[in-house]
């Protein structure tokens, strides 16, 4: 950021050299076509790039490793809060499951199943995942993932996983 010396801050007329230093400052601090920007930290709730945005190295996107499965409807299900969410615990025999947050078209979510048991994925209050009606449960059987993807603001699908098995048959991921 430039610094200038203002006349009003100052409260007497700038020196020819004072009047240099701002425009210098000026020249020094500006940014020029092609120049790399650092922006530091940005922080709030949305940013919107328009165009194309290249990113190298490394993204990480939230994550939360440790989800428990809860209740056996919508409205006691754990709400997800990350973009990964791992659900690491959930009882047998419950239909315990975790709820999507709110939809919006392009947004995505997924979930790894890591508990020895099915859970139940339930949509936020009024939506659908795929052609199920609103509020409606889906089941991930244990050691499975879903990618989720929201095609409206009402609506979530599931993107078709690749499935792999083995020369025996067993499905191995």
């Amino acid at each position: 950021m430039a610094t200038i010396t203002l006349r009003s801050a100052k409260g007497s007329p700038l020196t020819n050299n004072e009047v240099d230093a701002n425009f210098t400052n000026l020249n020094t601090a500006k940014y020029e076509a092609n120049d790399n920007i650092s922006a530091g930290t940005i922080a709030g709730s949305t940013l919107t790039l328009t165009g194309n945005a290249t990113f190298q190295g490394t993204t990480t996107l939230s994550a939360s490793s440790a989800v428990s499965g809860a209740g056996s409807t919508q409205g006691a299900a754990t709400a997800l809060t990350a973009s990964y969410n791992i659900v690491t615990s959930a009882t047998a025999g419950s239909a315990e499951g975790v709820k999507l947050p709110d939809t919006a078209t392009g947004l995505e979510t997924f979930i790894l199943n890591d508990t020895a048991v099915s859970i139940k994925i339930y949509p936020s209050t009024g939506e659908s995942i795929d052609s199920g009606g609103a509020n409606a449960s889906v089941s991930l059987a244990a050691g499975h993932s879903l990618k989720l993807v929201g095609v409206s603001s009402t609506k979530w699908n599931r993107l078709s996983p690749v499935i792999i098995y083995n020369s025996s048959g067993t499905r191995v991921n």
